[in-house]
């Protein structure tokens, strides 16, 4: 498994608070079966805004540190998004990254207050890039049609694992198997944090138990291979 999704590396963020933790994030990670992990620290204006001077320093630290460990590590971040405007200054000021060098995006909205992500995604994708929403499920206010606007707009659909197997209520994990009955999710991601447990393996065997082999072997790993190649 590929996860696109990962708070791992230590003093950026609120996901790790040392590279000890960072190591048995790793650990963890591996034990599900996890071989590529995207390391994806916030970026949220006035809450998390380290730069990535020291974001590229931490990680290159704990590549040093885990490269006796059957995982490949890459770095992107998760970007607080209000107006595109702002992502793009953002981006072309080198302040935040894409995942990978790739041209794939990772987005993170208000879980409140109404922002219409079809729109943004439509315009990122007018400027090259492809918006993948993270967990999708926590927004309150979409539903099924309003995704399906956000991907026939251009953008990707990810949700976390957690919410997947009912970790994160019951609410949550009815609104993510409504997205896999219809096919619309891309990737399941770990989103771990050091207080978080890792589920992917879990969340893995339950999509494959109900929704089939092939397309559990695509949002978990094969649509993922893209923003690595």
């Amino acid at each position: 498994m590929i996860d696109i999704h990962s708070h791992i590396i230590p003093f950026v963020d609120d996901g790790s608070s040392s590279f000890e933790q960072s190591l048995r994030m790793i650990d963890e990670a591996m034990n599900q079966g996890i071989t590529d992990i995207i390391c994806t620290p916030h970026y949220r204006k006035n809450i998390f805004s380290a730069n990535m001077e020291e974001i590229t320093k931490q990680f290159m630290m704990l590549k040093e540190q885990a490269q006796e460990k059957a995982v490949r590590l890459f770095l992107g971040q998760e970007i607080y998004c209000r107006k595109y405007e702002e992502v793009m200054e953002l981006l072309h000021s080198g302040v935040v990254i894409t995942l990978n060098n790739s041209n794939f995006i990772l987005l993170e909205f208000s879980y409140t207050d109404k922002i219409d992500i079809s729109e943004i995604a439509y315009v990122a994708v007018l400027k090259g890039y492809i918006p993948i929403i993270a967990h999708i499920e926590r927004y309150r206010y979409l539903d099924l049609e309003t995704v399906k606007e956000i991907k026939n707009s251009g953008g990707f659909i990810q949700v976390n694992a957690s919410s997947l197997v009912g970790k994160e209520g019951a609410k949550l994990k009815k609104f993510v198997f409504a997205l896999l009955n219809e096919k619309l999710v891309d990737f399941v991601a770990s989103d771990i944090h050091e207080k978080r447990q890792n589920w992917m393996n879990k969340a893995y065997n339950m999509v494959v138990k109900k929704f089939g082999q092939d397309y559990g072997q695509r949002i978990f790993k094969d649509n993922a291979v893209r923003i690595l190649s």
